[in-house]
């Protein structure tokens, strides 16, 4: 077959139209409902005699027809294979531990408790001292650290308060005598607004007990300072830490200036502890009422209720004492 009998046979195929400018030619082959369209080339002077090429073979060209395949049928029909899930019931048995243990359920290591001996707790000692005035003001407003004091020793079980020259003048209470290392108590018998050169003397022989002079982590000393506090209710207790503000209380101005002077306030730090005992205020502000009322006698409720802050005063103490042993 020659070229032209092949655009012969394949002529018939293709339906040819111009546009209306003679610019391209737009072809459509019938058999496979395609149209597409092609610029006319200038040099193409008779578009009557114009035979279009061959389509490409993607587009012109008859696709292969598809082979049929013949299925075999299959003697015995295919089930799906299905897994069932068994009832919870059967699963949660008795028997069968949990994964998980309860969350709460920490063990400790066996060999720790061998190989680890628990660290000895380190004695703490305190020095509790009272500031007031001396008889016969010992039941008034401002000796209100006095009376907590004296129903601390029998709170505590510990000795009477008594006359001692162990920590020069004052009255003492050991609690060394009844097994009580930690709690030393200790009077003034001063006046109040010149508290501070006994109390500095009572301190330097306590600490003396101690060749480390209570500075050392294995002897913790503290100085628990109990006085009484205006403007706070009867038997509530106040507790500061470290230098403060005296807020007006000469007793503590005394003691603060004598420790101050010989150099040991800043050292001390948070051992130099204040303990106040409300003894509440009278409702004129002058400074006569106030030191009428600081003077005056405790009213046989009052006095009551500051002899049971002793309790609140122990409670106070055994948690500086464990503030102590952590530092």
């Amino acid at each position: 077959m020659t070229d032209s009998d092949a655009v012969a046979a394949h002529s018939h195929q293709y339906n040819v139209s111009f546009s209306h400018d003679n610019t391209f030619v737009q072809y459509h082959d019938i058999d496979n409902n395609i149209t597409w369209a092609e610029p006319v080339d200038d040099h193409d002077h008779d578009h009557d005699q114009f035979v279009p090429d061959s389509a490409p073979l993607l587009i012109a060209l008859p696709q292969p027809p598809r082979k049929h395949v013949k299925r075999r049928s299959v003697g015995t029909p295919i089930t799906s294979i299905t897994t069932t899930t068994p009832p919870l019931s059967s699963v949660l048995r008795a028997d069968i531990t949990p994964i998980i243990p309860a969350p709460l359920r920490i063990r400790r290591p066996k060999h720790l408790s061998s190989t680890m001996p628990p660290s000895p707790a380190r004695q703490v000692r305190l020095l509790i001292a009272s500031i007031g005035n001396p008889p016969p003001y010992h039941t008034t407003r401002h000796s209100a650290g006095h009376l907590v004091l004296k129903s601390l020793s029998t709170h505590l079980s510990l000795p009477p308060l008594s006359r001692s020259k162990v920590l020069g003048s004052g009255s003492v209470s050991l609690g060394s005598d009844r097994d009580i290392p930690e709690y030393t108590l200790w009077q003034s018998a001063s006046l109040m607004n010149v508290s501070g050169t006994g109390t500095l003397r009572a301190w330097k022989q306590f600490t003396s007990l101690s060749a480390d002079g209570g500075s050392s982590q294995d002897t913790p000393t503290a100085l628990v300072i109990l006085h009484d506090e205006l403007e706070s209710s009867i038997g509530t207790i106040k507790l500061r830490r470290g230098e403060t503000s005296a807020k007006g209380h000469n007793g503590i101005k005394s003691i603060q200036a004598s420790f101050k002077s010989a150099g040991l306030l800043p050292s001390m730090g948070d051992r130099f502890i204040k303990l106040g005992i409300g003894i509440g205020r009278p409702q004129s502000r002058e400074k006569d009422d106030v030191s009428a009322w600081v003077l005056g006698q405790l009213t046989s409720v009052e006095k009551a209720k500051v002899e049971a802050a002793a309790e609140s005063v122990t409670a106070v103490l055994k948690s500086e004492v464990s503030r102590l042993e952590r530092l």
